[in-house]
């Protein structure tokens, strides 16, 4: 496109180069940080006792269910983890949506009535957030369902 500053990427189902537009890139750059920073909340949630149950659990397609980043287990606690990346860790904690919360809750209410084996143990929705060069913060009970 005129004017936009763009970059050649050869796609490997396509026989020439296509030009990647800014934001298209933005796109990958951010899911490129979100991977990382899911990562770096994994390795603090296994220094600290965690159990990692299930990580980048969705819902069927189409369903309305949203995505959660992490499913923890420590003791009698089941914690769906939100994992957030912002500059500040007020800015992270605001950029969950109320409707994100409620499709993670619903995301939650479906994985644990497939499991029976989770029937007994306390719910809890936690947020993890990153800021500028700082070690994952585990906020606990970051918000109660409705």
């Amino acid at each position: 496109p005129r004017g936009a500053r763009s970059m050649l990427v050869r796609l490997p189902y396509q026989r020439r180069a296509v030009t990647e537009s800014a934001k298209t890139k933005r796109g990958r750059n951010a899911e490129h940080r979100g991977r990382w920073a899911e990562m770096m909340c994994l390795a603090r949630l296994w220094l600290t006792g965690w159990r990692v149950i299930a990580h980048r659990f969705a819902g069927k397609r189409g369903s309305g269910l949203g995505e959660i980043d992490i499913i923890a287990k420590r003791g009698n606690v089941i914690a769906f983890i939100e994992v957030k990346a912002r500059h500040t860790i007020d800015a992270a904690l605001e950029s969950i949506s109320q409707t994100q919360r409620q499709r993670i809750q619903a995301a939650a209410a479906q994985f644990v009535a497939h499991r029976p084996v989770y029937n007994d143990c306390q719910i809890r929705f936690d947020a993890m957030v990153l800021s500028s060069r700082a070690w994952p913060q585990h906020i606990a009970d970051a918000w109660r369902p409705d």
